[in-house]
Order: C-alpha cells, then structure tokens, then sequence
C-alpha cells in the first residue's frame, strides 16, 4: 500500500526536563515504530505568584487535607515515576527543543501568536499534551491533526479526576480511556481512540498503574491509522457527565474503609469461591438444553462441536481440580454424548479446543499457554480410541484461547489474547497458508475491551455478516458472551462493532457465567459457570498462589 511509506512528525508538550514513566514509554514507542519526534515544547512559566505563610494557611483547601497528604507522600504509582528524556532518542538526531511562555487566563493555557507560528513551521501532523493544564485558543490547530491528549476515564461516564479514581469508588466495574483532539470543551473532544479495561476494584494503585501503562500504545495506533487511511475520523464527544474533582476528607475516609474491605473480600472469594463449569447443549431450533455429567471436583467447559461424515463430535475441556489442570475430551452423538473420551495426557494444562475441518481433516488448536506456543494438532480416531497428534506450531509466545479464521481472501487470520492480557487485549496474526508463518497485524492489539476482546467460540457467517463470538469478564471471568459483527478484515485494517450480549439464564443451576458458544448449524453448545467451595478447589487455590 503506497499509504504506509508516508513519514509521520510529531511533537510534545511538557512542562519541564521529565516525564512520567507511562509519557516516557509513549513516546519511545512512536520513535521506535520510526514515528518522527521534531519538536519538544516546554513550558516556561515556571514562577508561582508569592504568597505568605499565613495567605498559605488561610487560603488552604482543608477540605481536602487527607487526599493532599496521601496524593504527596503516600500514593507512589510506578507508572508515575518521572523520568529524563535523555535515552529517547537513542542516539538519533535530537528534536527541536522550544520554550514558551504561556498566557494563563483562569483557568486556560493560551499560547502567544508568534509561537503558534513557530510551532506551524514545523509542519507536524500531531502534538502530544503532557503538560500545560487545559489548553485553549489557536495552538489547538498549530499541527495538522491538532494536539492529542489522553483522558483516563471514559467521559462518557467521567469528567474531570483524579483518573481512575471515581470508577474506584463508585463501583463502576469499567474504566475506559480515551485518546482525544483537543477543542475549547473540557475533556469533550474528538475521539480518536478508546479502550475499556476492567476496573480492579481491590486496589486503586493496581488500578491507575494499569489505565496508565495499558494506553501507552494509543497514539501509536492513530498514528498507524492516519498512515494507511490518509485522514482520521474522529467521533465528536457528545458527554454530559458532570466534571468530578479530587475528593474532600470525608470521601477519602471512604476510600481507605473501601481498599481495605475490598481486599479482604477479594482474598475470601479467591479461596472460598472456586467455578465450577459444565458444558450443556440444545438441538435447534428446540431449547430443551442437556447438560454433561462431570466427575465430582471435576468441571467441563469450553465446547466446540463440528459434524463430519462419520459422527457428529463435542469437543471439551475436561478440568480436575485434584491434578490442578486440564485434558481434552471428545463426546460424539452416535453415544449420545453420555461416553467422555480423554484425547490428551499432556503435563501442562490444555483447554478451549478449537476445532475445524480442512481439506477432509479435522485440526484442533487446543490453549497451550504453558508451553510458549500455539499448536497445530489432527485428531486422529481409530479402533483403538481417538487422540491429537502434533502437526506443527503456528506461534511461539503465551497465548490464549486462539481462533482461526479462512476469510475470503484466501488467507488466514488467527485471533489470540496475550496471556497477561487475556481478558483485554486482541490480537491478529495473519499467514497465506494453514501453517504460516504466522505474521502480527499491522495495527496489533486491534482491540481492548474487557467487555469484548478474548474469543468465546468459531467465527461464523450469518445472513451474509461475520459474527465473532468474544468474553465479557467485566466483573468477573466468563460472565457473559458479546457477539462483534466484523466490519473490516485484512492485514492492515480491523474494525468490529458490538451487537448483542448473552447471559446464563437465571433458572439454570450454572447460572454465574458463559464464556464459549459453538454450533455445528444443529446443535448449539455452550458453557456455564456457578460458583462453589470444594476442598480440592480450595487446595488448588492455595498451590497456585504460592506460585
């Protein structure tokens, strides 16, 4: 694509010789992906207008005494550590250093008219705000695509700061950021990017140290985006949420109380509260649903299903709380699927077995996690009883729950979540053959949504539409499924829109959670989850948490 060779500039906007660690590794990433840094404006207003100590003691936000001396001595983020520029560039020509003495009217940045000049000399496509409070006036379009800055919440539900914090405090189990074009409205500009992470409601450090790091990858995207589109389109915020501030005493004696229930019950729930899935299924269009008969301290989930001219398989993952892992099991119609075949005895833990059928062979892609990679298998039945056996690997890495796709432009598109990110981030993979090699998408992670990134299933076609099952674990693992119909898909491009959401029925006896849904066109399976306490489970909890 002749788009992908053009050169991108940009510049940033701080108030002094360091940055943050998150503003830092930001940076970096675009000059590391050969996005050009040409100029560095820094703020020269350094002077403070004098005030007596007793004006200091006078004028003093007592009410907000408590958030003050945490926010100072206390909260230490590693996300917020500030660092040098001086290893950005790595020995590449430096950029333009300008200093500026900004007008402040209020509470507005504007920038004299003779620097806007300067700066529009420079001919960049975008700025990065990391300094200068809230800025307003002519600067706003002294770059071609405006100056972007990164609000970490979602301004939809709230305005102002601190980032993270309200989400925290009023429960709100998602926490979204947004990369935004600045205009003359407070935290209401144009969207360029979003991403919704779930909010970890135990702690509030963990929680803005992840907003933090997990968007450092943002303007990268955009940036990859203007490159192969030529233009941005951005959504023009429509947000009538109030502008929230940092909060009084009260509200912070809240939050202490809260971290230190929250954390108590989320160790309780992590011992005492085991899942405990199991596979059920319905011939369609009927909904009477069967259900498997797991061994007891035993659970099923993860069903796929595909019929071929010999039977009719359910495919499943078959977890045993007494060895601490998961086999691969397979049920066929022709036994009613009531006979549970093992067709794996691997020592690290294997589960979501992906099945399809290509060129009269059956392949299944079973997560492997543990092992560093992503593996090609055939299942293979005989007289003698059915297993998988190894073809090759498709990737190395810790990934999980990978999902293939044979689209129509005869090549194949392997959808996977990164181990450590896996309830958040998508990825794409993409190869010309069955068996690779296997290369990222060129806008990797396409997506980060805790409510719709990890694959719950095949992707199908339906009514002429591609529908891509993915997990919702917003406030817990598999608590329901988000169907994404796919807009876009090629090697440089993805785009998915979400449509609809299923639930587990309240009536059923797994009624917690659903994470994978399959169908063969007449038989529709899926999981479910309850939550339980078993002494195995407890155990198990236990061995893993030394780990």
């Amino acid at each position: 694509m002749e788009e992908l060779k053009r050169k991108i500039r940009f510049g940033v906007m701080v108030d002094g010789d360091t940055v943050e660690q998150w503003q830092f590794d930001t940076i970096k990433l675009l000059i590391d992906n050969d996005i050009e840094l040409a100029l560095i404006i820094k703020n020269g207003d350094e002077t403070k207008p004098y005030k007596s100590f007793g004006d200091k003691m006078i004028h003093y936000p007592y009410r907000q005494i408590l958030f003050r001396i945490w926010h100072r001595f206390w909260f230490k983020p590693e996300a917020k550590r500030r660092t040098s520029f001086a290893e950005m560039c790595h020995g590449a020509s430096l950029p333009v250093e300008m200093t500026v003495m900004p007008i402040i009217k209020g509470i507005s940045t504007y920038f004299k008219s003779e620097d806007v000049e300067k700066i529009k000399a420079f001919d960049l496509d975008f700025i990065l705000r990391f300094g200068f409070d809230i800025i307003r006036g002519d600067v706003l379009t002294a770059a071609k695509y405006g100056i972007w800055s990164f609000h970490h919440d979602d301004e939809r539900v709230v305005r102002g700061g601190p980032p993270g914090f309200w989400e925290f405090m009023r429960d709100i189990p998602r926490n979204g950021v947004i990369l935004q074009q600045l205009t003359d409205e407070l935290d209401k500009g144009l969207i360029l990017k979003r991403i919704q992470l779930d909010t970890v409601l135990h702690s509030y450090k963990f929680n803005l140290n992840r907003l933090l790091e997990e968007s450092v990858f943002m303007p990268l995207q955009v940036a990859k985006e203007l490159i192969v589109n030529g233009k941005l389109e951005p959504e023009l915020s429509q947000s009538k949420a109030p502008i929230l501030h940092p909060p009084r005493n009260f509200m912070m004696l809240k939050y202490f109380w809260l971290c230190f229930w929250r954390k108590t019950v989320f160790h309780w729930n992590y011992y005492f509260q085991q899942e405990d899935w199991n596979v059920g299924y319905f011939m369609q269009p009927q909904s009477t649903i069967h259900w498997l008969k797991p061994p007891k301290s035993d659970y099923f989930a993860d069903p796929f299903i595909i019929t071929t001219k010999d039977d009719t398989y359910l495919f499943f993952e078959w977890f045993s709380n007494k060895n601490g892992k998961a086999d691969l099991a397979v049920a066929k119609k022709s036994e009613n699927f009531e006979v549970y075949h093992k067709i794996t005895d691997f020592p690290e833990h294997r589960s979501y077995p992906f099945v399809f059928e290509y060129q009269d062979v059956i392949y299944c892609i079973p997560e492997a996690n543990k092992t560093n990679r992503v593996s090609l298998y055939r299942f293979v039945e005989t007289c003698h009883g059915a297993s998988l056996q190894w073809d090759c690997d498709l990737l190395q890495g810790n990934f999980v729950d990978s999902t293939l796709y044979h689209h129509n432009d005869d090549r194949w598109y392997l959808f996977t979540t990164p181990q450590n990110q896996a309830h958040t981030h998508l990825l794409l993979f993409v190869a010309d053959d069955l068996r690779g090699p296997y290369r990222p998408h060129y806008n990797n992670p396409v997506k980060v949504d805790c409510h719709s990134a990890r694959p719950a299933g095949k992707i199908t076609k339906t009514d002429g539409e591609l529908v891509r099952p993915a997990q919702n674990s917003t406030r817990h693992y598999g608590e329901s499924i988000t169907l994404n119909n796919i807009i876009k898909l090629n090697e440089y491009q993805y785009i998915e829109k979400e449509e609809t959401e299923i639930k587990p029925d309240k009536k059923w006896s797994y009624n917690k959670g659903i994470h994978t849904i399959n169908s063969d066109g007449n038989i529709m399976v899926f999981d479910a989850k309850r939550f339980t306490f078993t002494w195995q489970g407890f155990l198990q909890q236990t061995r893993q948490k030394k780990i």
